[in-house]
């Protein structure tokens, strides 16, 4: 299988203008990730947005799903390593969030398949990233994603969905459409294209019927027999 395409609406260098001005995109990651279920490769790209005060700020979009999501770093007293936590297991966070239960609802090991630009911290194709996303409980719960890629600190982002309206606020594009937005244009354009063929459909229909004012209709009623009672083509009893 060859390599996918980046999906974002981003290029290497391309300095961004919305609610936060002078985010620039400094690189970008393709991942890969097998899986085991249903043995098949899925792939996202995270891009690094870097600005006058942001640093380690990401956008991801997933290639499977086609969510667009940011990525924000957490102070180092939140990282919890996510090496041997498994989903639907119950985690304590801790740092800013002490105290607050979440459970783990996502757990994956990607590789780096192709890297753009220079990111914050090295990054080769090949290495491995361990990761493990949670949710706290309660009203207003938040996700949060701890990684654990082999040579570098261990890392903490809040991880939150972004949609299109708030991608074009925020950056002043809209980076990849979400989930949501895609499916809505895709049933636009079935029920476009229904109704083409609804209207064509009946056009041909008008354009089939006899006028018996204008002209002789008996033949668009049934099909004449043969002469002699047979097909047409051989003589009869």
């Amino acid at each position: 299988m060859s390599t996918p395409d980046t999906k974002a609406n981003l290029k290497i260098g391309d300095v961004l203008d919305g609610a936060e001005p002078g985010l620039r995109a400094q690189a970008c990651l393709l991942y890969k990730e097998w899986d085991e279920e249903d043995g098949e490769l899925y792939y996202w790209e995270e891009w690094e947005l870097v600005g006058p005060n942001r640093y380690e700020y990401w956008v991801e979009v997933d290639h499977d799903s086609g969510q667009t999501s940011l990525y924000e770093l957490l102070p180092a007293t939140d990282v919890i390593d996510p090496v041997g936590l498994q989903v639907g297991q119950y985690v304590t966070l801790t740092g800013t969030m002490a105290g607050q239960q979440a459970v783990v609802t996502e757990r994956g090991l990607g590789y780096i398949e192709k890297v753009m630009g220079r990111t914050t911290y090295p990054a080769s194709p090949g290495e491995s990233m361990i990761y493990v996303t949670v949710r706290t409980k309660g009203q207003g719960s938040t996700e949060i994603t701890f990684e654990n890629c082999p040579g570098r600190p261990l890392r903490a982002y809040r991880k939150r969905a972004v949609s299109s309206a708030e991608q074009r606020r925020r950056f002043g594009r809209v980076i990849h459409a979400s989930g949501s937005a895609r499916a809505w244009y895709l049933l636009l354009w079935v029920v476009v294209i229904a109704v083409v063929i609804s209207v064509m459909a009946t056009c041909a229909t008008r354009g089939n019927r006899c006028d018996p004012t204008k002209e002789d209709c008996s033949s668009s009623s049934y099909r004449h027999r043969g002469p002699y009672g047979g097909g047409g083509g051989g003589v009869g009893k």
